[in-house]
């Protein structure tokens, strides 16, 4: 049933949001709500009340998201990004655009009021800035998580290219770095050091072959590992899963064990037409999926699948996720 909620939010956004003038309005699309867990409610900026979240849920320019204890939402936005807010967050959506034309491209203008999340922004489609109390960060095709608690910030960096700025200085963070715990007025050069954990995902089969055209089941392990030193890490914790590639099921629960293991499947469905523009590429990110992981870089898996024929195809490269259309 939870499936079949997903694409039915999905389909709904696709529907609403297909004018290449859809933020132009003040009643813009933004994105719509996937992947809720506790209780979630919108501040819609509409009309000033407060909804209970839920899966497929639309979001608006304005609008407000707001998880409480134990409680985790995504949201995804109509370019393939995607946000995952995690307990005691709020979380606004200030300002959407999108620029008409061959180019497309989307900008979007967010505000972290307090808490923490996790962001995937796709290369090459968009601009982002996202203000907290302590600092503006600015975004183009980066993987980064964000907290912000107590007046103090922490940003970290593992995909990707950001800009982090308080009232005194301004940074390029690198990809596996974090700045940690500042606030408005301290050097942020001062605050950067290395992500010193990654949770490492790696799959017992690559290539997906789909025979008699059916769903294949592939297994993937995780492991937590010190990146300097490439041991292992003993801790527990619950997994988010994220891909490129709609037709994935996950295990509905999905955790580190104590050792910081785990070994879970994944069921792939076979690509129809219009995943032709994924040239066979099919990522599965496999995130820690609380707060309180700043320290830790994501996971991400490659597999092959067939590259059905009938539309048009993108070719891709796989490192910078840049594409040109093709026939």
């Amino acid at each position: 049933m939870s499936k079949i909620l997903r694409r039915l939010g999905a389909l709904c956004l696709l529907l609403l949001v297909t004018s290449p003038l859809a933020f132009a309005q003040d009643d813009a699309v933004v994105g719509s709500l996937q992947n809720l867990a506790g209780r979630v409610q919108v501040i819609q900026k509409a009309n000033g009340e407060t909804v209970a979240g839920r899966v497929g849920l639309l979001l608006k320019a304005g609008d407000t998201v707001v998880t409480a204890e134990q409680s985790r939402a995504t949201i995804k936005f109509r370019d393939g990004s995607e946000i995952r807010l995690f307990q005691n967050s709020r979380f606004v959506l200030q300002m959407a655009k999108e620029s008409a034309g061959s180019d497309r491209s989307f900008r979007y203008d967010l505000s972290l009021k307090v808490g923490s999340i996790w962001g995937l922004f796709t290369k090459q489609r968009q601009t982002a800035m996202i203000n907290t109390p302590t600092a503006t960060i600015g975004i183009k095709g980066t993987t980064l998580r964000v907290t912000e608690q107590d007046n103090k910030g922490r940003v970290a960096l593992t995909e990707g290219s950001i800009e982090v700025k308080n009232d005194r200085t301004t940074i390029e963070l690198e990809p596996g770095k974090r700045v940690v715990d500042f606030t408005r007025v301290d050097d942020l050069a001062q605050k950067v050091e290395a992500i010193p954990f990654k949770l490492e995902i790696r799959s017992e089969k690559r290539n997906l072959t789909f025979e008699n055209n059916q769903p294949e089941e592939v297994f993937v392990t995780l492991q937590l590992t010190d990146i300097k030193s490439g041991r292992e890490v003993a801790r527990a914790a619950t997994i988010y899963f994220r891909s490129n590639y709609d037709k994935i099921t996950y295990p509905q629960v999905a955790k580190l064990d104590q050792r910081g293991f785990a070994r879970l499947p994944l069921t792939v469905a076979p690509p129809e037409p219009a995943d032709a523009q994924l040239n066979g590429n099919v990522y599965v990110w496999a995130v820690i999926d609380q707060e309180d992981a700043d320290d830790t870089a994501e996971g991400r898996a490659l597999f092959n699948i067939p590259v059905p024929a009938g539309q048009d195809r993108v070719r891709i490269e796989a490192d910078k996720g840049e594409g040109k259309r093709s026939r």
